[in-house]
């Protein structure tokens, strides 16, 4: 069966759920809305929400799926050429664009009727995020290509793609590269602003952009790198605030510098790994960063203090994280699929 994207005129009614049978951990309630798959046996990378009721999970060969809280699942056919689906953007119209990682960068758009057409295709190419400004500009980057980091953007809500060598664009440094783990070390802030992450080199850096990705600069972090080390997640809840995170996924009960806190951009940085049991591929959280979520291999986490203090929230790990104001998802391993609804 084929999914539409528009999914306003197939929603189920959502029952709102009572909080008497809610758990209760540090001052955030949750239920459980759903513990089941997305698609049993592909590992869920890219998960997004629908309006209240749905998630899209996406992963290996483009397999990806619509689940109602209920249970039920529509189905999307593979896309073709897809590797691994590691991004997906769902836009207002109903749109939604996917993200590829492997040898060769794909870029997808499915249509309000369920048509899928490939909208970017360069191979040599390894993709790692994409994030929109608004419903029609939006950039993507992935690993360096001749001592840079590939870049494309659209200006026509992901129909078209076009690479391009920023004004000004730091050389990488040796080893350097993104993650793909979950599709968030990049973030598009505001009108302008562009944040991406790497790591696997000596430094783990940011790279910050205020003009569309016109002109860059980096930004040191004491984030551990190195190897399998660096930046894997950024959640940025304002231009100036946010938080890094990240270890190894090789390493990963490693937890001594794996998530720092910025008030300034990224100019200075706080430690907020204490309480963390290790490697966390995902961060995400509300609008003003007042509920914070991390998962990884050593469990999930949340905190509500900007990670002063992290809690965990068990002991179940994940790939990526989705969050809106009343419900967060969690995809992962084997199609593994996990909402709550949460109050603080």
């Amino acid at each position: 069966m084929t999914l539409r994207p528009n999914f306003s005129s197939l929603l189920i009614p959502f029952l709102a759920l009572l909080l008497t049978a809610c758990k209760t951990s540090e001052n955030l309630q949750y239920a459980t809305i759903y513990h089941g798959y997305s698609k049993e046996g592909l590992h869920g990378r890219a998960v997004t929400f629908v309006n209240q009721d749905a998630v899209i999970v996406a992963g290996p060969r483009g397999v990806f799926c619509g689940k109602y809280f209920g249970g039920e699942l529509i189905e999307q056919p593979a896309l073709q050429g897809a590797a691994d689906i590691r991004d997906i953007h769902l836009f207002n119209n109903g749109t939604i664009a996917l993200l590829s990682s492997g040898d060769t960068a794909k870029l997808y758009v499915l249509g309000f009727n369920g048509e899928q057409a490939t909208v970017f295709d360069s191979a040599g190419v390894f993709l790692d995020g994409f994030d929109f400004w608004d419903e029609q500009n939006g950039i993507a980057y992935g690993d360096p290509v001749n001592d840079k980091f590939f870049l494309v953007k659209t200006t026509d809500a992901g129909r078209s793609w076009k690479a391009f060598t920023p004004e000004i664009f730091p050389s990488v440094l040796e080893k350097e590269a993104g993650f793909a783990a979950s599709g968030t070390g990049i973030q598009c802030l505001g009108d302008s602003t562009v944040y991406f992450a790497t790591g696997m080199a000596d430094t783990a850096r940011l790279f910050c952009s205020y003009d569309q990705g016109k002109t860059w600069v980096t930004k040191n972090t004491p984030l551990k790198s190195g190897d399998s080390y660096g930046i894997y997640s950024i959640y940025f809840w304002s231009e100036t605030e946010g938080m890094i995170i990240g270890g190894s996924w090789e390493q990963t009960t490693y937890k001594k510098q794996i998530c720092y806190y910025t008030a300034d951009g990224g100019n200075t940085w706080i430690n907020r790994s204490k309480g963390l049991g290790g490697y966390s591929s995902c961060i995400n959280g509300n609008e003003n960063g007042t509920c914070l979520f991390a998962t990884g291999d050593q469990g999930t986490y949340f905190t509500l203090d900007k990670g002063l203090h992290w809690h965990l929230l068990f002991e179940r790990n994940y790939y990526s994280i989705a969050i809106n104001q009343d419900f967060v998802a969690f995809a992962g391993r084997d199609g593994v699929l996990e909402v709550l609804r949460y109050k603080f």
